[in-house]
Order: structure tokens, then C-alpha cells, then sequence
């Protein structure tokens, strides 16, 4: 898993990557400074349990991927089977090859984590 992440870090505009639990729990981080992984944790665990919180509630389905934007930068939430692949991109990234990339790589964990 540290591998496919290191990988997708070497992507254009990507700044870090890590796989959550459904529950929110970091299972492995590959974020560097200046981002906390401890912070990018809790927004990526925060965000996750909203959004399928409020899905729920709909009567829907848990996502399969979410895009996140912010001033900061964007983040990616793509489901892996039992987990989430979350990366951290830089704001001005155009993601069309970029969630390429991503895709590959949540395939990749989603073997190892199955």
C-alpha cells in the first residue's frame, strides 16, 4: 500500500495521499509537510462521515468518489471496497489525467485490501 501511494505522490499537482477505514480510522498516510497528515486526517474522516451520513438520511447509497474543493486545494475520496483512497491535489490541477491516475491507484489498494 505505501508503494501505490508513493506512486500516486509523484503525480503532477499531487501533494499527498492516504487510505481511511469506512469508519474513518487512517489505515496508512503518505502526507508530507507543510500538510499535517494528523489534520488532513480529520478533515478527510470528518468529510467522509457527512457527506455518507446525509446520504443515508436520503435514502442513497454511499459515494463511490467525491471531489472536495477549497482555496487551499482539492481533495479526492475514491472508495476502495472496504476503504477510502483520499489524496490531497493542488488547487489549480486540472484533475482529467490526474483522476486517471487516482483511479488506477484505488484499483491497486483495492486488491491489496480485499
Amino acid at each position: 500500500m505505501k508503494e501505490v501511494l508513493q506512486a500516486l505522490n509523484l503525480e503532477v499537482g499531487v501533494k499527498g495521499s492516504m487510505v481511511m477505514t469506512r469508519d474513518g480510522v487512517v489505515v496508512h498516510s503518505e502526507i508530507s509537510p507543510p500538510l499535517s497528515p494528523d489534520l488532513v486526517g480529520a478533515v478527510a474522516s470528518s468529510t467522509v462521515q457527512d457527506i455518507n451520513g446525509a446520504l443515508k438520511s436520503a435514502g442513497a447509497r454511499e459515494f463511490g468518489k467525491f471531489i472536495f474543493n477549497s482555496s487551499f486545494g482539492k481533495m479526492i475520496f475514491h472508495d476502495t471496497g472496504d476503504a477510502y483512497l483520499v489524496v490531497v491535489l493542488d488547487k489549480s490541477i486540472n484533475l482529467d489525467f490526474t483522476l486517471l491516475s487516482i483511479s488506477s491507484a484505488a484499483r491497486k489498494i483495492k486488491t491489496l485490501t480485499a
